[in-house]
């Protein structure tokens, strides 16, 4: 009877064998090969990984992967750069449970580290112009992807072998956003993937109004602002109520007619000397008045020629009078202004 529930538990321990799980390689910056066999989830057990280019020999796993202590990857060294063009064999061997080999080819399976030393310049040319490293210059391919005041982003292809972008006629009142990713070019063998975007550079200012900055920066002016100007306030009342000089400029007295006023002078406060200086006194001008009349006429006139003088005065005037006027008796008068 135990011998029958022994050869059952092995059939069924043979049925229900773990299926190994799948494994997926990419070559990483050139550097490494990184494998790994976690897609489906983390695996029951831990496996050991082996993994060989074509004509090498067959290898264990140097750098392991691990998740709550179970192996999930490796990263194996990828040797010469011409080696993705070659077939990698992976297998996973767990106790008495060995999978079979997987063969992969890597050729259009490089993922590059994103550029570095990336810079952005205004240049002399009144152009902004973007220049970043990526290895292997000669065979890699980059994108450029921009945006301006946190609008849409915007991209370009730039061509194998150059690093740097140029981009024309920036206004520096608008914020520019640059970033780069780059991949194996077609000159080498087309990769699938590229790499990650690098980490934005910035140039110029945003002018815009964004409502929560706004508020932000209105929230911590807003006390300090009061502050000053209560302080402000308080030096300026002060000031009016111990210098009289500078309360008359600031605030002027507006004088008072009074009924018993004679003078017109006495509604200004001149200083006393202007006052003597000023004099609205002038002596004034008598004026006679002589009527012309004809010859014939003369014996019975007192008038002589018509005209307009003063007696030896310094204000004297001529007035022509017309002859039509002649026969009009005159009349004398003395007026004084």
């Amino acid at each position: 009877m135990l011998k029958r529930l022994l050869m059952l538990l092995c059939l069924t321990g043979h049925v229900f064998a773990r299926e190994t799980p799948d494994v997926d390689c990419l070559v990483v910056h050139l550097k490494y090969v990184h494998c790994s066999w976690n897609k489906q989830g983390t695996p029951e057990v831990n496996y050991t990984f082996y993994g060989w280019f074509h004509g090498a020999n067959v290898s264990e796993c140097p750098s392991y992967l691990s998740e709550n202590n179970i192996n999930t990857g490796c990263n194996q060294p990828y040797g010469s750069l011409l080696n993705r063009f070659n077939n990698f064999y992976t297998r996973l061997v767990h106790e008495n449970q060995i999978s079979e080999v997987k063969t992969h080819e890597l050729k259009e399976k490089v993922k590059f580290n994103p550029p570095t030393s990336l810079t952005v310049r205004y240049g002399s040319d009144s152009n902004l112009w973007l220049n970043w490293t990526q290895i292997r210059s000669n065979c890699v391919e980059s994108e450029v992807r921009y945006r301006i005041n946190n609008g849409n982003w915007a991209s370009s292809r730039v061509s194998i072998g150059k690093q740097d972008y140029c981009l024309n006629l920036p206004s520096r009142s608008s914020l520019y956003e640059l970033q780069v990713r780059s991949r194996m070019g077609y000159a080498c063998g087309l990769s699938k993937f590229w790499s990650d975007w690098t980490e934005p550079v910035v140039w110029g200012s945003n002018n815009s109004t964004d409502p929560n900055k706004m508020n932000s920066s209105m929230s911590v002016w807003t006390p300090v602002l009061s502050v000053v100007g209560a302080l402000i306030l308080i030096i300026l009342v002060m000031m009016l109520l111990h210098n009289e000089r500078i309360r008359i400029i600031l605030i002027p007295v507006v004088p008072k007619p009074s009924p018993n006023l004679q003078n017109i002078e006495d509604w200004f406060k001149f200083p006393k000397g202007l006052k003597e200086g000023l004099n609205y006194n002038e002596r004034p001008c008598p004026v006679r008045e002589y009527c012309h009349v004809r010859q014939s006429d003369s014996e019975s006139s007192d008038c002589s020629t018509c005209s307009v003088t003063t007696d030896q005065t310094d204000c004297s005037v001529f007035i022509p009078v017309n002859e039509s006027d002649l026969s009009t008796p005159c009349s004398s008068s003395i007026s004084q202004f």
